[in-house]
């Protein structure tokens, strides 16, 4: 698949077999992480947090879905893999470069787990809710200074990337010229 045919193939996986996807595969994923471009490469300014523990799993989703109203929802859709990316404030004060680093990184690891056929979707909602619960921030062992920005669930789906037409025309646009 060629990346623009990739980009017009992405989207957010919701249905997951349960299965874990391969350390290589988790690999490449995390690399493409790396690979992304971050303001003045201050790359020390993020961090990622892999979690497939079970349990942790389930506090985060259970919490996500009593923060969303939704008790019985399953907000991580039974995804076995969770990737939090972080970034470190700055003495207090976040901007915009903060949560667009994160997101970036999040999106090139879900680029790079559609190009490989691996269910991914970012992930929001459950940030909030982890980021309003001390004990859960705990568990995640983050550097000192660092906050949950985003995330991206990952596992093995039977659903399937394909080429879609897109509307041009969904995001309003102008033009100056």
């Amino acid at each position: 698949m060629d990346f623009i045919d990739g980009l017009f193939s992405r989207k957010s996986i919701r249905s997951y077999t349960g299965e874990m996807i391969s350390d290589k595969d988790l690999r490449t994923i995390l690399k493409a992480a790396n690979a992304s471009p971050v303001a003045k490469a201050k790359y020390d300014t993020l961090h990622l947090t892999v979690i497939s523990n079970p349990d942790l799993l389930n506090k985060i989703d259970k919490l996500t879905a009593e923060y969303l109203g939704s008790p019985k929802a399953h907000p991580l859709y039974g995804a076995p893999l969770f990737i939090i990316v972080s970034f470190k404030e700055n003495n207090g004060m976040v901007d915009n470069v903060n949560y667009s680093d994160a997101a970036i990184v999040a999106h090139n690891m879900a680029l790079a787990a559609m190009t490989l056929n691996i269910g991914t979707c970012l992930i929001w909602g459950a940030i909030r809710a982890v980021n309003e619960c001390p004990e859960i921030l705990a568990e995640l062992n983050l550097p000192e200074g660092f906050k949950p920005s985003c995330a991206i669930i990952l596992g093995a789906t039977e659903d399937q990337y394909s080429v879609r037409d897109i509307d041009d025309t969904r995001i309003s646009q102008n033009t100056i010229a």
